[in-house]
């Protein structure tokens, strides 16, 4: 291919505006806060799964709570008729030693019901306390992930529109030359990733940064000014400047 030694060298300009946008495009997706705010969400997630938990095993005391109370309340009910008959007198001397007894049964299963009762209490207070600072922690969290995205969405905006200003300049500077060079250093860029130009320098392809041997060397010294070279290691356009050592 031939074109123009200038745009040729313009090609280098193009190169520069490419690594520009890559560098930014990598600032964005690279932002601080990007890191931050998965590491909040990994936190985050960590105690919603707690506080379900909690809630499950809250939801559970208070279901045992209620059961309890069910069976508390006909024991009480009956330990009071038995004991109001005993004060009473009325109950015949036969039938009282059965309903002491019946009294003193009531009376165990009341107590250890009560027991229970407050050893379920304490756990839904406890589970409660709990619940609550797991839910206040995420709160925080919260609002810490809401500040980091005001903050990240902000440098984002910011560098978009340094993007926008550089591919513009890319835009209008790749208008200027011709269309299959552009066409192929596009193509080369697109394949290795990078850009498609590079500075023959110092007898190495800035690209990819391979020494020429003598005998490439000396066909590109010999190449028209308007022949398009290209390194043999990355395939990029090699342009050649007062530095390239020809």
């Amino acid at each position: 291919m031939q074109a123009d030694p200038t745009a040729q060298q313009a090609l280098l300009q193009v190169a520069d505006l490419d690594t520009q946008v890559a560098r930014l495009r990598h600032r964005r997706k690279s932002l601080p806060e990007n890191v931050q705010l998965a590491e909040l969400q990994a936190k985050r997630g960590k105690l919603s799964e707690q506080i379900v938990a909690g809630q499950t095993r809250l939801t559970d005391a208070e279901a045992e709570q209620e059961r309890l109370e069910i069976d508390l309340a006909p024991a009480q009910a009956r330990l009071k008729r038995n004991q109001e008959k005993i004060d009473s007198g009325l109950i015949t001397q036969k039938a009282l030693q059965p309903m002491l007894d019946e009294v003193e049964h009531l009376k165990g299963r009341i107590a250890n019901l009560e027991d229970t009762q407050l050893e379920i209490m304490q756990r839904i207070e406890d589970e409660t306390e709990a619940i609550d600072r797991l839910t206040a922690a995420r709160k925080e969290i919260e609002t810490t992930m809401r500040d980091l995205l005001a903050s990240r969405d902000k440098s984002a905006a910011e560098l978009d529109i340094q993007i926008t200003n550089i591919a513009e300049q890319r835009s209008t500077l790749a208008g200027r030359l011709p269309a299959e060079l552009i066409a192929l250093y596009d193509k080369i860029a697109q394949r290795v990733g990078g850009t498609g130009a590079a500075e023959l320098r110092a007898r190495r392809c800035g690209g990819c940064g391979l020494e020429l041997d003598v005998s490439e060397l000396k066909r590109h010294a010999h190449a028209s000014p308007d022949e398009v070279l290209r390194c043999e290691e990355c395939g990029r356009i090699l342009v050649r400047t007062d530095n390239s050592g020809l």
